[in-house]
């Protein structure tokens, strides 16, 4: 019986038109799923009775601010992150700036090419928090949410 650990966790990011892309630098990532319960119980009834209502999904990650190339001035998937979850382009204060498009993100956990297990989102960007301190890599943490349900759930293990 083997374990994953964070060192089995993998990251990757398809902007809206783009291209499948790991990320890089991942420190963490994380998901949820909740369902809300629509209550039957009726007049009368001496037990509460429920019914699956409306499923959620969010979560988040962090990343390392890092430049990939300098030479090419390439930079991090956090910049596309950042790009796609913070827009600019309108006058100061007037709120005329583009909206902040869907994205994919691909959550795996692999342990060699026969255990790779997937979940992937479309998702909205909901949250991003960059820090810095001396002694320190700067990183930013995202969170965010689903737009349906997920897809692309796969699992490629040999044996649990």
């Amino acid at each position: 019986m083997g374990f994953y650990s964070g060192r089995d966790g993998e990251l990757y990011i398809t902007e809206s038109g783009g291209t499948e892309q790991k990320a890089a630098k991942v420190q963490s990532w994380s998901f949820s799923s909740s369902m809300a319960v629509l209550e039957t119980t009726s007049l009368g009834d001496t037990d509460r009775t429920l019914k699956a209502g409306v499923r959620s999904y969010s979560g988040s990650c962090r990343l390392f601010y890092y430049v990939a190339s300098p030479a090419a001035g390439a930079d991090s998937n956090l910049h596309a992150i950042l790009t796609n979850a913070i827009k600019s382009g309108g006058a100061a204060g007037d709120g005329t700036n583009d909206s902040s498009p869907e994205i994919v993100l691909k959550l795996r956990l692999t342990t060699g090419a026969t255990d790779i297990r997937d979940i992937q989102f479309s998702v909205f960007i909901t949250g991003v928090s960059m820090s810095t301190a001396v002694g320190e890599v700067a990183s930013a943490d995202i969170s965010w949410e689903a737009n349906g349900a997920p897809y692309g759930i796969t699992s490629y293990a040999l044996a649990d």
